[in-house]
């Protein structure tokens, strides 16, 4: 009975850290296995832009701007009038755009939803190549205009806080995973249940961390476009469901290291029963020692004699005693 506890109270934890990995897997995974999930989305569909309000953006930057009446804008044609605004297809945009862990996903005025290949440190790449074609696009004149330098800064933040989720996410589930193997074998002992619970640890901060970043960039980056991009016709918003899921996978990571913890203080091993058996066993080996007890009064020694008498017969030291019919104050037979 005292093994079924055992096993009982090391079979929680191993579950816990089972469902932990399988909802971080979940939201990791979102853009690839599940497209219909994903971290944060950012939506121009709305988006209005007139080329005034871009020499205004880039003038506050320090730039020298030149009038972009005669700007040739890919897809737009040459502007005569600063009153005709930019849409995102003229920029050659998707209306929206779903950011991953690993990819992004996007949404074309069809409602055609496809995602980019899966890949590390995507966003970093993806963005200096949109960065890029926002420059060409501005510099079509022939003119040296780029994008303003806080603009560029906040691209490569976005990209080096991606790059650090993407590893803490890969730590996460290779503790995660370590936790598992060595929660096989704790029922075996305390040590593995020791080593099991310092896994559990580890697992349980990289999950929280990987938890905690993927919460922050999304919260930012939703702030960021709801405080400035919102003005013209962007939106953005964080998915509660990936936010959810990640969150979870921390609660279930939590409570295995907790449950991990009681298998060393409580649920020991019952060694009791193994024990008594080889007691048991060392008894049985010392009573079946010798022959056993024969009877005395066999004259062929066949009786309940003890083998202690049977290996060191009794020795005579004196004549042989006759058989008389004298009175023996020790002989039993006269009694």
């Amino acid at each position: 009975m005292a093994n079924f506890g055992r096993f009982v109270c090391v079979l929680v934890p191993f579950l816990l850290t089972l469902a932990s990995l399988i909802a971080m897997l979940i939201a990791g995974l979102s853009g690839i296995a599940d497209k219909s999930l994903y971290m944060f989305r950012v939506n121009v569909t709305d988006l209005q832009l007139s080329p005034l309000s871009v020499s205004k953006i880039l003038d506050g930057s320090g730039i020298k701007v030149p009038s972009l009446d005669d700007i040739n804008i890919p897809n737009i044609g040459t502007r005569q009038s600063q009153t005709n605004n930019i849409t995102a297809a003229d920029l050659g945009l998707y209306d929206v755009y779903d950011v991953n862990i690993w990819n992004y996903c996007y949404t074309s005025q069809n409602d055609t939803r496809a995602c980019t290949k899966a890949s590390f440190n995507w966003a970093a790449t993806a963005l200096n190549t949109t960065t890029g074609e926002f420059n060409s696009m501005l510099t079509s004149t022939g003119l040296n205009v780029t994008l303003p330098k806080e603009i560029t800064d906040a691209v490569k933040a976005f990209g080096t806080v991606s790059k650090w989720t993407q590893i803490v996410f890969i730590i996460a589930y290779v503790a995660l995973g370590v936790e598992l193997f060595f929660g096989l074998f704790a029922n075996c002992s305390r040590a593995f249940s020791c080593v099991t619970f310092l896994v559990a640890f580890i697992a349980t901060v990289a999950v929280g961390a990987a938890a905690g970043l993927a919460t922050a960039t999304s919260v930012v980056v939703v702030g960021a476009v709801e405080a400035s991009a919102k003005l013209y016709g962007v939106d953005a918003d964080f998915n509660t469901r990936f936010l959810a899921t990640v969150w979870l996978g921390v609660a279930f990571a939590v409570a295995a290291g907790l449950f991990w913890m009681f298998t060393i203080c409580c649920c020991a091993p019952d060694h009791s029963s193994r024990h008594s058996r080889s007691r048991a066993a060392e008894g049985e080996k010392f009573m079946n020692q010798g022959p056993g007890y024969q009877r005395l009064s066999d004259p062929h020694g066949n009786g309940y004699q003890s083998g202690y008498a049977q290996q060191y017969p009794r020795q005579s030291y004196g004549p042989p005693q006759q058989h008389s019919g004298a009175y023996e104050p020790y002989s039993h037979a006269r009694v």
